[in-house]
């Protein structure tokens, strides 16, 4: 296929587990070593885009406390210089009840400070963690999801429950708003669930299966900004990952395989746009609204692919990992369509073929002479 983007890779220090964009365009950067004295430091860091010198310059960063984990999520305000994100309290602050993850931050030009922290995952176990937080359209809300169930809605800046937690037996692995606000989901593996802010249930769809009956867990679910649901279904036996669309009456709009890889992490952009990193290390961008592949890039990282993120434009996707890296990709103002992407195809495969058929003539004519 052809690659109509071109990428840099950008070694920031520490391992990376969330990213964020803020509304001015810079990128936020969560992640670290986590609780202990690994020597990489826990550190929240937001960076300019540099595309003249293929870089992210530093524009600050706040270093967390090592007995502490490092940022699992984050959620960008849409408007005003903060964010949400999660980090876990000491193990010893979990077991008593006490720990405090769901964290409000603000940002200057050069700083970053905590400005307010409150409670969000009911857990008193070090294991469980919130592991999906996301920002409602107006600012005002951030919905989070743990590992333990904990389904939280909290305001904006208060961090005040809007409702009472609920448990949605079983791990959270997506939360995220409807444009309009009137609908949160949550996912689990085995139930996706819609409901009102007001903690009214709107729909359940559970034991997600593909076409022809295999089951299939819900990793990923995302409102659009038409309101139209897309979810990311990965296979039981994880040899394959589909992407799912349903309308607002919950019918299957569409739904194709993207991937023989399970789906790591996925993001909705601008300009119609949407992407994914599989467990095989791949970064895609496809059409939101036809889910044909635009862009596949293998080998993306060296390790697992924690997170990606779209600018505010469209014009640039970032893919983070575990291995102290993050790619920039320069995306191209207009896509091939599909008769320009088979003919390059086509290309290609004819260049194979006319050397393979030098080849074959050189052995041939090499025979001939012998005799």
């Amino acid at each position: 296929m052809p690659n109509p983007a071109h990428r840099y890779t950008v070694n920031v220090g520490f391992p990376v587990g969330c990213i964020g964009v803020t509304h001015e365009n810079k990128i936020v950067l969560g992640g670290g070593g986590g609780p202990g004295r690994s020597g990489v430091h826990n550190k929240l860091s937001i960076y300019s885009l540099n595309d003249s010198s293929a870089s992210l310059n530093l524009n600050a960063e706040l270093l967390l406390s090592s007995d502490e984990d490092a940022p699992t999520c984050l959620a960008m305000h849409p408007n005003d210089k903060t964010f949400v994100c999660s980090i876990n309290a000491s193990a010893a602050e979990i077991k008593q009840g006490k720990n405090q993850n769901c964290r409000l931050f603000s940002y200057t030009k050069s700083k970053i400070a905590k400005t307010k922290q409150a409670k969000c995952v009911g857990s008193t176990s070090d294991v469980d963690y919130q592991k999906c937080i996301a920002m409602s359209a107006s600012g005002k809300m951030v919905v989070g999801g743990a590992t333990d169930g904990t389904l939280s809605v909290v305001h904006v800046p208060t961090l005040r429950p809007v409702f009472p937690f609920i448990d949605a037996r079983g791990e959270i692995n997506d939360v995220g708003f409807s444009s309009d606000e009137k609908w949160l989901v949550a996912a689990t593996d085995s139930e996706l669930r819609v409901l009102t802010t007001n903690a009214e249930l709107v729909h359940c769809i559970d034991d997600p299966r593909i076409s022809g009956g295999e089951r299939a867990v819900f990793r990923f679910a995302r409102f659009g900004q038409t309101n139209t649901l897309y979810t990311v279904l990965n296979t039981r036996a994880r040899n394959g990952a589909y992407i799912v669309v349903w309308s607002t009456e919950w019918v299957r709009t569409a739904m194709r395989r993207v991937s023989s890889s399970p789906i790591t992490t996925f993001a909705l952009g601008p300009r119609g746009l949407l992407a994914f990193a599989t467990a095989s290390l791949h970064v895609v961008v496809c059409d939101a609204k036809t889910l044909r592949i635009l862009l596949r890039v293998p080998a993306a990282h060296s390790f697992a692919i924690t997170a990606l993120a779209f600018d505010k434009n469209g014009k640039h996707l970032v893919s983070a990992s575990a291995d102290q890296t993050c790619q920039v990709y320069v995306l191209p103002d207009t896509w091939p369509t599909p008769l320009q992407t088979a003919v390059a195809v086509g290309r290609d495969y004819a260049q194979v073929i006319a050397v393979a058929l030098v080849l074959v003539l050189a052995v041939v004519l090499a025979l001939v002479l012998r005799r």
